[in-house]
């Protein structure tokens, strides 16, 4: 069977962390994610699961949603408090509608239930690993993070749209690189706060919204179509990174006008 990620342009490897009671089901998962070139990182305690989130270098969890001494919807809910941007993939032989649906909105970025089509299964984790920023359609050839017009050079901390250089200050730097590190995914204040900015930040959450206005305001008149960070009411931003039609903003009409 030829690998869903045999395309070179997504020959990155991500360290995946399989969380799943049947040491069976471990093994054959295990040599799933290393034949389609992943690193698999394999556990039946959750604790141990943990663990390993807090000490080793971790781009997705595939999750089996249920154990015999633990609620597999509270060791999603765990690693979502531990990691709040670790993509996670729900495996399940439950198929209870609510029960998807409820983990979907609190925590999993996907869903596949048991007994799942190999292909089916890495489809999926790619998609979520692409989402998350972290397949190498999503990177520049010099490392930089590059989602839609914006491109992210994180050695020389310059961001550009369409190759023009955007003059953004540290604050606004670490803003954009957190939401592109993290496209399509909501990130509260709180969690913008301390990825891009750390504990020790001294300022109040509306600083946030401040820093988003002003890298909004420098990034709109360099962009061809809709403006990328999105406001979700009650929770936060986030960076759109789907394929958008290529619509003139209303600056861009206006710059246009004005120079003809």
């Amino acid at each position: 069977m030829p690998s869903v990620l045999s395309d070179p342009r997504f020959d990155e490897r991500s360290f995946i962390l399989a969380l799943d009671k049947d040491p069976l089901q471990l093994e054959m998962t295990s040599m799933l994610l290393k034949r389609d070139g992943h690193e698999p990182i394999t556990t039946s305690d959750p604790d141990a699961a943990f663990q390993m989130l807090g000490t080793q270098q971790i781009d997705l969890v595939l999750l089996d949603a249920s154990f015999p001494r633990h609620d597999g919807h509270r060791v999603g809910q765990h690693i979502r408090q531990l990691k709040p941007t670790m993509p996670i993939v729900v495996v399940s032989e439950r198929r209870d509608d609510d029960r998807v649906v409820r983990s979907l909105l609190e925590f999993a970025d996907d869903f596949v239930a048991k007994p799942f089509v190999p292909r089916e299964l890495l489809a999926r984790i790619h998609a979520v690993l692409r989402r998350a920023g972290l397949a190498h359609s999503t990177r520049g050839v010099d490392g930089s993070i590059v989602v839609g017009e914006i491109s992210l050079n994180r050695h020389l901390m310059q961001a550009s749209i369409g190759g023009k250089v955007i003059g953004l200050t540290p604050r606004e730097l670490s803003l954009l690189a957190v939401l592109m590190t993290n496209p399509d995914r909501v990130l509260s204040r709180s969690q913008i706060v301390r990825l891009a900015w750390g504990h020790e930040f001294s300022g109040c959450l509306k600083t946030v919204d401040v820093c988003v206005q002003r890298l909004r305001k420098k990034m709109t008149p360099h962009l061809v179509g809709p403006d990328y960070i999105q406001a979700v009411r009650g929770f936060g931003y986030k960076l759109e990174s789907r394929k958008r039609q290529m619509v003139p903003s209303r600056l861009h009409l206006e710059a246009a006008a004005a120079t003809a």
